[in-house]
């Protein structure tokens, strides 16, 4: 049985990291986690719209924009006003960049093994 999961992405201007950062989740995808991914974009306008133009029209990403306010304002954001139907979330910050096909397996097993709750 497949599990499921929602990335949120943190983004500030920094759209060379974002792109990485987007390849590698996708490229170390496991076949065992249905996964999407939520981008939280708290960068100006004209970085915004270099990130819609880019990511707008992917089938597995949602961009959300919201205020530069601080770096957790923005997933508070999502997960409040967000329809996140998923069994798990994960939140990574852009300059994270996964490099095994098991960094989301294997928490998300063990959380299901011992029964954890969040």
């Amino acid at each position: 049985m497949k599990s499921s999961c929602t990335i949120i992405i943190s983004h500030f201007n920094s759209l060379p990291f974002l792109r990485a950062c987007i390849r590698q989740v996708r490229k170390y995808k496991h076949e065992n986690i249905r996964q999407n991914i939520i981008i939280s974009d708290q960068s100006g306008e004209g970085i915004y719209d270099e990130v819609i133009y880019e990511f707008e029209n992917e089938k597995d990403i949602i961009v959300v924009h919201s205020q530069p306010l601080y770096s957790g304002y923005g997933i508070d954001y999502i997960m409040r006003n967000s329809c996140i139907s998923t069994e798990y979330v994960c939140q990574l910050h852009v300059d994270c960049f996964p490099i095994h096909k098991n960094w989301l397996y294997m928490p998300i097993g063990l959380m299901k093994e011992n029964d954890f709750k969040f």
